[in-house]
């Protein structure tokens, strides 16, 4: 076993995986590749001057097996003096309660118990027991789903704080290890089962592809996903850097300026797409091509164009800009208040302070650049002074323009964004817009020569 366990040792120097002082929580189903894991990792520990921990989860996939493997985690870590941590979690319903598939759903509740344990021992590594054929395998499966190269890569030995030191291990090895070291190790006997794509691909194509065609295919299909990582590495540095050219982004939106966005290459708004997807998610989890080439159909298209993507992640052509967006539910806000204006008074809002003030308007001085102050002509309110967001039937005849029109149509030209209408705030009287805040005043309303007294209207935001 001396080239076994110096094969492990060699990837983990490669993938720099393991530093003096680390505490590593290993997931440990049972099964022979996390057995060994475990079993290698208790032998190297000392050496690298690093901790180890267990994490099982107990899935309630399989009844009384699945209670069996857990029982044979806790008795093996034990003997080892290992410290180990056991949750039962029933993914099953979880399937149920999301629609995510079982090896999605697996994955989810597999990693947030990692994750929680790694918090709890102050871990600072997560180490999985995935090996070489799981690495063909997901090639393999990615590869007729139609998959990028972002896929075709494969597993990574190193993912942020996880670490896989059986990567460039194959699953013959590890059996032998195990039988070498009598670790009996349990067996899942679904896996032995040609139902599921990734068994088939394991118990029916790689065998076939190693007879007929090329028995040194699993190296082949692992020096293949070296350079098609490094290629994928390559081409995501220069979208990073693109990304800052074309978009901003915020805690619930990215905003990209169509006109640069479309002169790039095609494989990098592919990336700069996945990349917006991520920062605002963070997960691909359930993305597919299809759901990226709809986003990049809509930046050729008009305004209003919009696709709902997985994770209720909204993309839409807003005029010259391409917004993808998280479906935030906005909480409930005050949009209505009154407004006295034959008193000088202040009331406070969601947003900020709205302050009015009487005044001869032979005092009223130039307000050049105050976006924020208005003067009005108090003769020429009809009805009641409010402070609200907009409504349907509102009419505006905006100062400097004839005529008066639909505050809907005076928005669009104006090519102000869709999801920014709801949110503008407007003081109106009835139906008749005096003044989008921050923005034009209504002709209606403005003083005049004849105009003797003036109500000045000043909106403090914050």
């Amino acid at each position: 076993m001396t080239d076994f366990i110096e094969n492990v040792r060699k990837t983990i120097a490669k993938y720099d995986m393991v530093k003096p002082g680390d505490k590593i929580v290993i997931g440990v189903s049972g099964g022979p590749d996390s057995l060994c894991l475990l079993h290698v990792l208790k032998g190297l520990c000392r050496e690298y001057g690093c901790s180890i921990f267990a994490a099982h989860l107990n899935h309630k996939f399989r009844g009384k097996a699945a209670d069996s493997d857990a029982e044979f985690v806790e008795k093996i870590c034990r003997e080892w003096d290992i410290p180990v941590f056991i949750e039962v979690f029933d993914v099953p319903a979880y399937i149920k309660e999301t629609g995510l598939s079982p090896e999605e759903a697996g994955r989810e509740i597999r990693y947030r118990l990692f994750r929680r344990v790694c918090e709890e021992v102050s871990g600072n590594k997560i180490a999985v027991a995935h090996n070489l054929n799981d690495h063909i395998e997901t090639i393999l499966m990615r590869f007729m789903r139609g998959s990028g190269i972002e896929g075709l890569k494969g597993i990574e030995a190193v993912r942020g704080n996880i670490i896989r030191p059986l990567l460039e291990t194959d699953r013959l090895s590890i059996e032998d290890y195990c039988a070498f070291y009598n670790l009996n190790p349990r067996i899942d006997k679904t896996n032995l089962e040609s139902v599921y794509n990734r068994n088939k691909i394991r118990l029916e194509l790689i065998p076939y592809m190693e007879k007929n065609f090329n028995p040194n295919i699993k190296m082949a299909l692992s020096r293949f996903s070296g350079l098609i990582k490094d290629e994928n590495d390559f081409l995501e540095t220069e979208a990073r850097e693109k990304f800052k050219e074309v978009a901003e982004d915020s805690d619930d939106r990215v905003v990209i300026e169509v006109t640069k966005f479309i002169a790039l290459h095609k494989a990098l708004q592919r990336r700069i797409i996945r990349q917006c997807a991520e920062r605002l998610l963070n997960t691909l989890n359930g993305f597919e091509f299809k759901h990226f080439e709809k986003v990049l159909e809509i930046a050729h298209q008009s305004t209003g164009a919009a696709v709902m993507l997985p994770h209720k992640l909204k993309a839409f052509r807003s005029y010259d800009k391409l917004v993808l967006a998280k479906n935030i539910v906005k909480a409930d806000k005050k949009c209505y208040y009154k407004l006295k204006y034959d008193y000088d008074n202040s009331i406070d809002t969601d947003n900020g302070r709205i302050t009015v003030q009487r005044i001869k308007a032979k005092e009223i001085a130039e307000l050049k650049g105050q976006k924020d102050t208005i003067y009005i002509d108090p003769s020429k309110i009809k009805g009641e002074l409010v402070l609200r967001c907009r409504q349907a039937g509102d009419m505006f005849a905006p100062i400097g323009m004839k005529g008066t029109k639909k505050l809907k149509e005076y928005l669009i030209d104006e090519k102000v964004p869709r999801e920014k209408r709801d949110d503008l705030e407007l003081i109106a009287d009835g139906h008749e817009i005096v003044w989008i805040v921050g923005g034009r005043l209504s002709e209606k309303y403005k003083i005049s020569d004849d105009t003797s007294d003036a109500v000045l209207i000043k909106y403090i935001r914050g």
